[in-house]
């Protein structure tokens, strides 16, 4: 696993002041023993097949693109059956709850989990728009957030309004609401040459790039950016992007935990903010 930490944090293994990063990497046959911790976590797969996570003794397939959810205190563990390597992007709550003094860890009393069944959660999830009425199917939180239903709806968006980007939000389909408690998630689609709206939000958002390449400009720094890059816009940091391929972005933002404290706002300006300088990384 390599930590994305950001170097503005004093040294604090964290990618922001709210949220923490990393890309991990399962080898041939390998595992990761099962534990869990009250931070929540998420898995957005980069590449590979042939992995699932267990959650709560749920085995959870994984895909390139797919979105997985390990909430706050859910026992978890990954699991590689192929001969190939998957990759992901890591996303935690961590530092806000670090700062909240409220983290505990407990591994599992073996190394991996006993399995109760495969992608349960879909179960009462399997069709968009639907779920149970009844007692006899307890109704689950979905865990598991399908790449190519993601990549229909994209399109769909983009086909219906004419426009040149496209987002959605995943959202918890027993509430309607984010995903997680503290970290709410979308997927992003830019046609080239589209700049979109400078934008303000309060709290933190991390973006992992999924496909294609661009810029961002952040607070009057160009990024350029390109699959695989993951970048980060600070609370109430200007943001705008501007692809030059189709271009899909993936973001895990804090806002839910802020709107909880009433904290959150955001703000869209009249004009693009100027480009003032390029990033260069040391």
């Amino acid at each position: 696993m390599l930590v994305l930490a950001n170097p503005g944090l004093d040294g604090m293994p964290f990618t922001s002041s709210t949220l923490w990063g990393a890309i991990q990497y399962l080898g041939p046959r390998e595992t990761a023993p099962a534990h869990r911790h009250t931070a929540a976590a998420l898995r957005f797969v980069l590449e590979g097949s042939g992995v699932f996570t267990t959650v709560n003794g749920d085995r959870v397939d994984m895909a390139a693109g797919d979105l997985i959810l390990t909430p706050g205190w859910d026992w978890h563990d990954h699991t590689n059956t192929s001969d190939g390597s998957m990759a992901w992007f890591d996303g935690l709550d961590l530092p806000a709850v670090y700062n909240l003094d409220a983290v505990f860890f407990e591994r599992f009393a073996e190394s991996m989990q006993p399995l109760t069944g495969s992608d349960l959660s879909e179960v009462t999830h399997a069709e968009a728009g639907v779920r149970p009425t009844t007692e006899e199917v307890p109704l689950k939180r979905q865990v598991r957030y399908r790449w190519e239903r993601t990549d229909r709806a994209l399109d769909a968006l983009l086909r219906e309004s004419g426009q040149c980007s496209a987002t959605i939000e995943y959202i918890d389909t027993r509430t309607g609401g984010s995903v997680l408690p503290t970290i709410a998630c979308e997927a992003q689609r830019l046609l080239p040459g589209y700049r979109t709206p400078t934008r303000r939000h309060a709290g933190s958002r991390i973006c992992v790039v999924y496909e294609g390449s661009g810029i961002a400009v952040i607070g009057g720094k160009r990024f350029d950016w390109e699959r695989g890059d993951v970048f980060v816009a600070p609370s109430w940091a200007a943001i705008d992007l501007e692809s030059h391929t189709p271009s899909s972005l993936f973001w895990m933002t804090d806002r839910p935990l802020l709107q909880a404290l009433g904290l959150y706002r955001q703000h869209q300006a009249e004009q693009h903010q100027v480009i003032e300088a390029t990033f260069e990384p040391t």
